[in-house]
């Protein structure tokens, strides 16, 4: 379960409001006014690499590409790699 979507998310001891108001929009806000774009319901399909190892782009399922100098997902770690590393 999603933190943000939990309908008592406020009462983990550690947020004093909701968790999207207190938690994730101000990173989203910090993270874009830093230049980063936020993309939500983007789902990944596959991260194509360098021959180096390194992230050449991401590939969405409706075929789009996102290309940039750093890369962040917030994919749970099973579906990453169920997903993403065949």
């Amino acid at each position: 379960m999603e933190l943000t979507q939990e309908t008592h998310g406020s009462k983990m001891a550690f947020l004093d409001g909701a968790p999207p108001e207190r938690l994730c929009k101000p990173v989203v806000e910090h993270f874009s006014a830093l230049g980063g774009e936020v993309r939500l319901n983007a789902r990944l399909q596959k991260i194509e690499l360098n021959e180096d190892g390194t992230v050449k782009h991401y590939l969405l399922t409706d075929g789009s590409t996102v290309e940039g100098d750093i890369y962040v997902s917030a994919m749970p770690g099973i579906l990453f790699k169920l997903e993403t590393l065949q």
